[in-house]
């Protein structure tokens, strides 16, 4: 056929055909040119190298299956394992370049996908983690992305549930494949004009105060660490927008906030919710005995250092020690927000063991009275059961007798000598002179001890006088800070320790009668609300103990004329050390800790 008769046959058979059917025939060829849009999910990594193919597999499927439900299949065309295998050669091969490849669009092109997406297993502060990224291929651009936590695999199947049909949704808005022909619009256009202002078009950041309840928390942001702030309270620099912070601490519920950050300096504080509940333990001593040293205390199995801690919900063995008294145990159930005391009142007992004990003088076998903790319990020769911590003494002088008690064990000891003396005294009267200042002190030798009889009141750095008037130094002494009050005593005196003071106690009857005899005969406030009680003590031994009240390192005083506070030299902790407590409504003497930097009264001991 000539080519002019091929032409005069398609004019014959498009003028057969009517306008509709020519329409339909051009709308089909439309149709046909469009093509589907392909969507590569490469298989979930896990940069822990600890969960297993089934997990991440199953992972997979889930960003999968959710991209399918998403996006209509008209316009998108999920691809299937086999098929990116198919392009990469293998399955191994398939895991090997997921691990390998830094550029996850680069990956995409290699598939020939238009879009791709992959989800990374990682872990933060003890949780597992989840981040999904959704990649443009043609552009390389990242389209969106999710981070989510949780302690286990189920948890970051529920983050995907949530947040991946969202991220896919970003896909509907925009288009690859699509080539239709674009409309033309008559008349001028296109023009521009050189020298516009530049227009910013980067990400506006903010700086963003973040601080926690209670303070120490770990922090991520977007699921990702950031080295400036690793730990409430501190600073961030934080894109505008919305702002995913993730804050955990030991103890605490995690805390997973979302926050809009829009101006500079935003103050951002997270309040995290206790996991814990409290044991407490309240310690006991039988007659006082042993109260210089303390309880050791074990909880499974590691030491603690508090009579009130705060422990995770739990089942929890307790175990309590002490040289004196025997061994305590109990089980614990500890629940969040609750509170469990034991009492030692009801349990203590103490450890005891056998005494022989016998005199002679000149050699002979001789009768003397014997007191076992200010006791008189029999004379020599004495046999029986006593406390292994307990104070034993013989003769009218009350001479203390080192006979090195044994738990559990007898032991035998005589006492011999040409006669009995008194072991204690109690002498007053007499002074020394502080050769720095030439201030002098009355003083007053109590058993085996010498006392100052009076607060020491040597003016140096580290002391103040309360309320910052001189004549409360005049009456009370200065009041000292802990590391002052060490070496603040003068030369052949000093800071007195936490049993050197518990000697005195028990020379003077025990330290729940202790304040009476020691207090000053006048000075000390009364008490009682109908009847009114004097404050004051008899000042049995000359002692003269005063209410000099105390000072905080903040500033500020309180309490004078009510209670008497004195530094010990034994320290609690690096931060805290022991101090002496009389009051003016007790006869009790007390010791408590207290911060080093606190303000209290010194009394010197003779060396």
């Amino acid at each position: 056929m000539s080519i002019l008769s091929e032409a005069y046959f398609l004019y014959s058979t498009i003028m057969y055909f009517s306008p509709l059917f020519i329409l339909i025939f051009l709308a089909a060829l439309t149709a046909y040119g469009q093509t589907q849009e392909r969507v590569a999910i490469i298989n979930t990594l896990d940069d822990l190298d600890s969960i297993s193919i089934t997990n991440l597999t199953y992972l997979t499927d889930r960003l999968r299956e959710t991209a399918v439900n998403v996006l209509p299949n008209e316009r998108f065309g999920i691809m299937t394992t086999e098929s990116i295998v198919a392009f990469l050669g293998s399955m191994e091969n398939t895991v090997r370049v997921c691990k390998e490849s830094s550029c996850l669009a680069e990956l995409g092109r290699m598939v020939s996908a238009d879009y791709v997406a992959q989800g990374r297993i990682g872990r933060f502060d003890n949780n597992l983690t989840i981040k999904v990224e959704l990649y443009n291929v043609k552009t390389g651009n990242l389209m969106g992305s999710f981070t989510g936590g949780s302690k286990n695999i189920s948890g970051l199947l529920a983050v995907i549930d949530e947040k991946a049909a969202d991220l896919f949704k970003r896909m509907l808005g925009t288009s690859v494949g699509s080539k239709a022909a674009p409309s033309v619009a008559g008349g001028i256009g296109g023009v521009q004009v050189k020298g516009t202002d530049y227009k910013f078009e980067g990400e506006k950041r903010y700086l963003a105060n973040i601080s926690s309840d209670p303070e120490g928390a770990s922090l991520s942001f977007n699921g990702v660490p950031d080295t400036r702030c690793t730990k409430t309270p501190c600073s961030v620099e934080l894109g505008e927008g919305s702002v995913r912070i993730i804050a955990a601490l030991e103890q605490y519920d995690m805390a997973d906030t979302t926050v809009s950050i829009k101006q500079n300096n935003q103050s951002i504080r997270i309040r995290m919710k206790a996991n814990f509940g409290v044991l407490e333990i309240k310690p006991a001593f039988s007659d006082g005995i042993g109260k210089d040293e303390r309880w050791s205390l074990i909880i499974n199995g590691k030491a603690a250092s508090s009579w009130e801690n705060r422990l995770s919900p739990n089942k929890y063995k307790v175990e309590l020690s002490h040289r004196c008294y025997e061994d305590l145990s109990f089980d614990v159930g500890i629940n969040r927000d609750k509170r469990e005391v034991f009492d030692m009142a009801s349990y203590v007992k103490l450890k005891k063991g056998g005494l022989v004990l016998n005199a002679e003088r000149d050699g002979k076998p001789v009768s003397e009275v014997v007191f076992v903790n200010g006791v008189q319990v029999g004379e020599t020769p004495f046999s029986g059961s006593v406390a292994v911590c307990a104070r034993v003494e013989i003769g009218s002088g009350r001479e203390v007798v080192d006979v090195g008690l044994r738990h559990n064990d007898k032991v035998v000891h005589t006492v011999r000598g040409s006669s009995y003396k008194p072991a204690v005294s109690t002498t007053g009267g007499n002074s020394f002179t502080d050769s720095r200042d030439g201030k002098k002190y009355r003083t007053v030798t109590i058993g085996r001890q010498t006392w100052m009889a009076e607060n020491l009141n040597y003016n140096t750095s580290g002391s103040i006088c309360y309320d910052n008037q001189e004549s409360n130094c005049q009456k009370y002494g200065r009041l000292y800070n802990w590391n002052t009050a060490k070496t603040a005593c003068p030369k052949g005196w000093h800071l007195p320790s936490k049993n050197e003071y518990g000697k005195l106690d028990d020379f003077v009857g025990g330290a729940n009668t202790a304040g009476k005899f020691l207090k000053a005969t006048s000075g000390w406030n009364s008490y009682g609300i109908f009847s009114k009680k004097s404050g004051d003590g008899t000042d049995n031994y000359g002692f003269s103990a005063l209410p000099g009240g105390g000072g905080y390192s903040g500033g500020g005083f309180a309490n004078v004329g009510y209670y008497g506070d004195w530094w010990s030299a034994t320290e609690n902790s690096s931060s805290y050390a022991y101090y002496r407590n009389l009051g003016y409504s007790s006869e009790f003497v007390g010791y408590n800790n207290s911060d080093k930097s606190n303000l209290f009264s010194v009394r010197c001991l003779q060396d």
